[in-house]
């Protein structure tokens, strides 16, 4: 009944605008990886070509060997040439250097072309970290190596498919317009969503999936009401635990949490269509899972972890925030953590050649959200939604929700001349 009441308090009248259309964009596909080891093989199909033709005394000019060392299949296992009973042996290595140094240009020709090789900058980057140990961009996952379950070898390709999803399946700027809910009576809604969040015990990735997909479902169905809001957001949790938690609460719990106002078989209902609505795709990439590998290369704290979980919280009560990728959101996060806590009023320094490399953003793409999450600091302090402030003053959190550095030099700095 409070979250009733809260929604007819706070309901707005909705501005008539145009509706922005879905821009989501398609995956990157991939290119076939050109072969690095044509050179040698070729190399071996002329000497033993070479072999064959002064054997019967058939060695002509070098461009015939060349025409015929392309016709040659390569083969699989090198074969040991004794030079003593070749004539001219020096002439023949002659003629084959200047073979091998005509492949040799034309392959680097190719390469210098829009490749796979050289589009796919991360694995290129992976590839000059290990021979060029000066690189400035290091290695986080080094002390992996020897621990399989953690799939080192993968996690390069992991978050770029990650980087791909949350593009496919973007929220849209403005998604509210032209909408019966209103930007107040959400961040109502995610506030009474935090508070049954912590009294389920639920995980942090329930609660960032249950935002997720509430935003998705508003975004489809624009006659979502104050009258059905609060069911979405209730079949939304319950879908999201079934995602991501081992033990679901009662189904009767999500009934009571709504003071009854809706029955079990409601809460189902809506659940169908929610499914239906996104197409049963409940695979786009959450905020704070780009943050747990942000951190780990950036060698952050627990303080600094915690700071960046406050933020991503405070992200989910603003709708302008639901459209900024979430992996964009976990980088400014980690950046602004990293700077409050350090006391550091120059970011651009705290933002590596590693950090921008594993992240894929430079300080100038992330800068503008980074003065949004400090924003949220400010703004926060005086707002009526006050859960996600209280859960990170607790211990458990290093009561980093009070931390004095949070209206430090750098937050003032960072929002200055916006309206609180």
């Amino acid at each position: 009944m409070a979250f009733r009441r809260a929604i007819n308090v706070n309901q707005e009248n909705v501005s008539s605008r145009l509706t922005i259309k879905s821009n989501s964009i398609q995956p990157n596909e991939g290119v076939k990886r050109a072969a690095l080891g044509e050179v040698g093989n070729r190399l071996q199909a002329v000497q033993q070509t070479n072999d064959k033709l002064k054997q019967n005394g058939q060695m002509g000019p070098p461009e015939n060997i060349q025409k015929r060392m392309q016709a040659t299949m390569p083969i699989k296992k090198s074969t040991t040439t004794n030079t003593n009973n070749v004539p001219n042996a020096k002439a023949v290595f002659q003629r084959q250097e200047s073979i091998l140094k005509n492949i040799t240009e034309q392959t680097m020709k190719n390469n210098s072309e829009p490749t796979a090789i050289a589009r796919d900058s991360k694995k290129l980057s992976v590839i000059s970290r290990v021979s060029n140990r000066k690189s400035p961009v290091l290695n986080p996952d080094e002390n992996l190596q020897d621990e399989p379950q953690m799939v080192p070898e993968y996690l390069l390709d992991i978050f770029e498919y990650l980087r791909d999803m949350e593009k496919k399946l973007a929220i849209n700027k403005n998604f509210l317009e032209e909408h019966e809910s209103t930007p107040k009576m959400r961040a109502i809604l995610v506030n009474w969503l935090v508070e049954v969040h912590m009294n389920f015990k639920l995980t942090l990735d329930t609660l960032h999936l249950c935002i997720g997909i509430i935003d998705r479902y508003l975004q489809e169905n624009k006659k979502v009401g104050k009258n059905t809001l609060q069911l979405v957001g209730t079949s939304a949790l319950l879908i999201a635990c079934k995602y991501e938690e081992v033990y679901i609460p009662d189904l009767e719990d999500f009934e009571y949490t709504c003071d009854n106002t809706f029955s079990k078989r409601q809460i189902l209902q809506m659940e169908r269509e929610i499914l239906k609505r996104l197409d049963f795709s409940l695979g786009r990439p959450l905020s704070i899972q780009f943050l747990r590998r942000y951190n780990k290369i950036a060698d952050a704290n627990i303080d600094h972890h915690n700071l960046g979980k406050y933020l991503l919280e405070l992200a989910l009560l603003e709708d302008s925030m639901s459209h900024v990728r979430p992996s964009l959101q976990a980088a400014s996060a980690c950046c602004l953590s990293m700077g409050i806590l350090n006391e550091t009023m120059d970011l651009q320094k705290l933002w590596t050649p590693t950090l921008a490399h594993y992240t894929s953003y430079t300080y100038y793409d992330i800068r503008t959200v980074v003065a949004d999450l400090a924003y949220l600091i400010i703004k926060n302090e005086k707002s009526k939604h006050q859960a996600v402030r209280k859960k990170y003053a607790s211990a458990k959190y290093g009561k980093i929700s009070v931390n004095p550095n949070l209206n430090g030099p750098l937050v003032r700095k960072l929002t200055v001349g916006k309206k609180i």
